[in-house]
């Protein structure tokens, strides 16, 4: 799917500049502003009445946040002023009370009490109700049902309504209402707008045209007018969103842009624009894996101009140790959304990677009848992404928060995890592209289960291939591997996936044979999908003749439909050999 950015109209985001009013200045140093009539043009007198009111009892509310290591510590902004940094207390941050790494939820009697509906009305009218708003519960009832429904689709298995309580533990109002529809759009996994969220985002985008198969094609967005629609065009200033900008999936902000615009259309019902840009300037900051522009600027940096702009342009009358203060939640709100990846629980962090497969590949989600080359193309996209990943992109900081010291050991832990998934995910893919050489050769394609057997369920278990497979504990000491990966790959990650079990003893079976470099020098025989007789030829005779002879005898146990053609595969491979 591609999002194209249309021409705005005259009265645009690209309008001209206007400067904030002496009445609109900050109030105890909070990032919450008393909204004066002329902000933001389009303001209605019943949102300035309500504003109003909602600053007599709240002024500060917006950004009360709890200082970690001992509170503040001094900054510098663009212009040389000394600033405080605040140092908000992330679950990722090391050192924090949850002891390194990574928060997860724990399952207690009253958390089971509560179904994710009234978990989600609770979050939701806590949060609110901390910005000084007293939404109604049809108003709740709507935005709960909303998120519970668009983060329920099929096909969610990482970004589901877990994920939002996960990120969003110990997190501050803004931070909670942001991380609630920061992934309500996902039209890449979803298969596009459900039509609750397509009559929310009316005005926004329309299908420009479709592909030949049917599905949905490129999308554009329509004119944006600060006049007609100022909050629209107050989040697109906040992205940076331009006339005429293609926008291409998974990467490039248009999730992120849309579950924005989501939020803000439903919760301008009951907070003003300042507390808005902020939850828009959240959302932004979860679009991941961001690299540095030409002039030096990371994420962040490029997040805080632009609000300094949208402050400017939409007359929001935020000083610049308030933008300091949202921009540094924002990157808090980024990381706890990445934040396995720096966990001390490798194993977890690999769940968490498996849970995503199914997510960029729709036939995994059928977990039985997917095919060999089905799983191998998976694998092969995963392997792909890890390779290319810079671990420095994975995690921001943003002006002293994180500090250098904290960031430097959150991307050392993130580094290492990269590379471990790198080697795990390498070994899998061997393993996945020996059947499915083996499969190319003795008839073509199948599904999984027709070579490894069925996945083992409460009521059903049957031979599977893997039992079939030596366990050898001994290290070889000749052969050059990682020890967490092999131990991994024996023992299993967390849990079992829905379609693949936790353990991989075929790929620790292979892993122990040709290490790090040996499965290395194989994958590059797999450098398409489906392989081909000649590279399937190419793989196998690559490869230790002890180890392909293994796995060509036990394949045989379990496809019985192919038993023949295995014994004259092994045969044509190895003549003096007996299977």
């Amino acid at each position: 799917m591609v999002l194209r950015m249309a021409c705005c109209s005259s009265s645009s985001v690209t309008d001209t500049v206007l400067s904030p009013s002496p009445e609109q200045a900050p109030l105890c140093s909070s990032v919450v502003v008393a909204k004066k009539k002329g902000a933001v043009g389009a303001a209605s007198a019943d949102a300035s009445n309500r504003t109003a009111a909602m600053r007599s009892s709240t002024a500060t509310a917006a950004t009360t946040v709890t200082l970690s290591n001992g509170g503040e510590g001094m900054m510098h902004d663009r212009n040389g002023s000394t600033t405080a940094s605040v140092a908000f207390p992330s679950s990722i941050v090391p050192g924090n009370a949850s002891g390194g790494g990574v928060t997860r939820e724990d399952s207690n009697l009253s958390k089971k009490n509560k179904t994710f509906l009234q978990r989600l009305v609770h979050a939701l009218r806590t949060s609110l109700e901390t910005l000084g708003a007293h939404p109604t519960n049809r108003q709740l009832e709507s935005w709960a049902c909303l998120i519970h429904e668009s983060m329920s689709v099929y096909g969610r298995y990482f970004h589901s309504v877990q994920h939002v309580f996960d990120i969003s533990h110990n997190a501050d109002a803004i931070q909670k209402l942001s991380a609630l529809f920061h992934d309500c759009i996902y039209c890449n996994v979803d298969g596009g707008l459900l039509p609750k969220q397509a009559e929310l985002l009316k005005g926004v985008i329309s299908d420009e045209e479709s592909k030949d198969d049917g599905t949905s094609g490129t999308m554009v967005f329509k004119h944006i007018s600060k006049e007609k629609d100022p909050m629209l065009a107050m989040v697109a200033s906040v992205f940076g969103f331009s006339a005429d900008q293609v926008l291409t999936t998974p990467f490039s902000g248009e999730n992120e842009f849309l579950s924005a615009v989501l939020a803000v259309r439903c919760l301008q019902e009951v907070l003003d624009p300042v507390h808005l840009v902020q939850i828009a300037a959240c959302i932004e900051m979860t679009i991941p894996f961001r690299k540095k522009d030409e002039n030096g600027d990371g994420p962040a940096d490029r997040l805080f101009a632009r609000l300094e702009r949208a402050n400017l342009k939409f007359n929001l009358g935020i000083d610049q140790h308030e933008l300091t203060i949202i921009t540094q939640r924002a990157v808090d709100l980024g990381n706890r959304d990445v934040e396995n990846f720096c966990t001390t629980d490798t194993p977890w962090f690999l769940d968490n990677t498996w849970k995503l497969l199914p997510e960029s590949n729709v036939p995994l989600r059928r977990k039985v009848t997917y095919t060999v080359c089905e799983y191998q193309q998976a694998l092969r996209g995963m392997c792909g992404f890890f390779s290319n990943l810079n671990y420095h992109v994975v995690f921001n900081s943003f002006r002293g928060s994180p500090t250098d010291a904290q960031i430097e050991e959150i991307r050392r832990r993130t580094r290492r995890n990269i590379q471990v998934a790198k080697l795990y995910i390498r070994a899998k893919l061997l393993s996945v592209s020996l059947l499915a050489a083996l499969a190319e050769l003795t008839g073509g394609d199948a599904p999984m289960a027709l070579f490894v057997g069925d996945m083992p369920g409460r009521d059903h278990y049957t031979d599977r291939l893997d039992d079939f497979i030596p366990v050898d504990n001994k290290r070889r000491n000749s052969i050059a591997l990682d020890d967490e990966v092999n131990d991994i790959l024996k023992t299993g990650r967390k849990s079992d996936a829905k379609f693949d079990l936790a353990n991989s003893p075929l790929a620790a079976y292979l892993y122990g044979l040709l290490g790090d470099s040996g499965v290395e020098a194989a994958l590059k025989n797999v450098d398409t999908c489906p392989m081909g007789k000649e590279k399937a030829l190419q793989l196998l005779k690559s490869m230790p003749p002890d180890a392909v002879e293994v796995v060509i005898k036990n394949c045989a146990k379990i496809a019985v439909t192919r038993a023949d053609e295995l014994k004259t595969l092994s045969t044509e491979l190895y003549p003096d050999r007996r299977i």
